[in-house]
């Protein structure tokens, strides 16, 4: 359920620094896509405890495991802090900082699919709505609540829906 938080907070902030599709790219990338290295890091998992191991939920989850790889150590923001060089607004360092302090949140203080995870979810996915929706309402024609939730599940219908080339 985190990875779910960590792209609604990436959402999140994405709004309210106002930044533009190439930024929330970025974004995006630094606050979201990073966890894809888990995948990388599954091969060292299975070495080190076998394959009957990905099927161990409470093995997958423990924050010590093998498939984290460096950009989830606080080493990384060697490599991160001059990639952020090139950001106007620093957006890979921030991004990726809200990423790991997250992932500590969870492991030090929610735990893993936990009722406050999922408020920190809910929280942050009604802020989301609720600044998208005020900023509708100033760049529109007025329009309801039910109008608008509408009008975005239709745009993420979109979004998700394969193209066909």
């Amino acid at each position: 359920m985190l990875s779910i938080t960590h792209l609604v907070v990436s959402l999140l902030l994405i709004q309210l620094l106002g930044l533009d599709r190439n930024d929330a790219f970025i974004a995006l990338v630094f606050g979201v896509f990073i966890d894809l290295d888990h995948l990388f890091g599954l091969r060292q998992y299975t070495e080190a405890r076998g394959m009957a191991a990905l099927l161990d939920f409470d093995s997958l989850m423990n924050p010590g495991g093998q498939w984290k790889s460096m950009f989830h150590s606080p080493m990384a923001v060697g490599i991160i802090a001059p990639l952020s060089l090139g950001s106007r607004l620093g957006i890979p360092i921030l991004f990726w900082g809200v990423h790991l302090l997250m992932d500590f949140a969870e492991d030090a203080y929610l735990g893993l699919f936990s009722a406050p995870e999922a408020m920190l979810l809910a929280l942050t996915g009604l802020a989301l709505v609720s600044i998208r929706y005020a900023r509708s309402i100033e760049s529109e024609t007025a329009m309801g609540l039910l109008t608008y939730l509408r009008s975005e599940f239709s745009g993420l219908r979109n979004v998700l829906r394969p193209s066909v080339w």
